[in-house]
């Protein structure tokens, strides 16, 4: 039914029950799994706020490097549960852009069955001023959809 799962996770709470999830789809159906995390560049504001915290605070890497470190940790996390549930077919992916348009584009482009993804993300607050990640991601599929709370 379903030959490839993509679930999008940004290391929340709601994310990472997604993640269990879709690892929990993807074995029913012997799909393979994707495991896509996406970063928003943060604005040039922001970006100066860190990189002078950084400086005070000796932390000897970019911003950049510290964004794509925490990326990493949290695809790997979702692999290694995935791992141990004895899953093998498993793709971890990071993209650049704006959440909800960048995980349709992404699910499109690789032929996705069905995206998996958490209620809430780490964005609370944009999500309830502008919409959810996930009401968006629903609106704009072309495949199915799991929003998993």
């Amino acid at each position: 039914m379903f030959r490839h799962i993509l679930v999008a996770v940004d290391g929340s709470k709601h994310a990472m029950r997604a993640a269990v999830a879709a690892i929990d789809l993807a074995q029913r159906y012997g799909s393979e799994l994707e495991v896509l995390t996406v970063v928003k560049k943060p604005s040039a504001e922001i970006s100066e706020q860190l990189r002078h915290y950084m400086e005070v605070e000796n932390i000897p890497a970019t911003l950049d490097e510290m964004v794509d470190r925490r990326s990493h940790e949290i695809l790997d996390q979702v692999e290694e549960h995935a791992r141990k549930k004895g899953l093998d077919k498993i793709r971890k992916v990071v993209k650049t852009g704006q959440p909800a348009r960048t995980i349709v584009a992404h699910a499109k482009q690789i032929g996705t069955d069905m995206i998996v993804m958490g209620s809430r993300g780490l964005g609370d607050i944009e999500g309830l001023l502008l919409g959810s990640v996930s009401h968006k991601v629903s609106a704009l599929a072309e495949c199915s959809c799991m929003t998993v709370r």
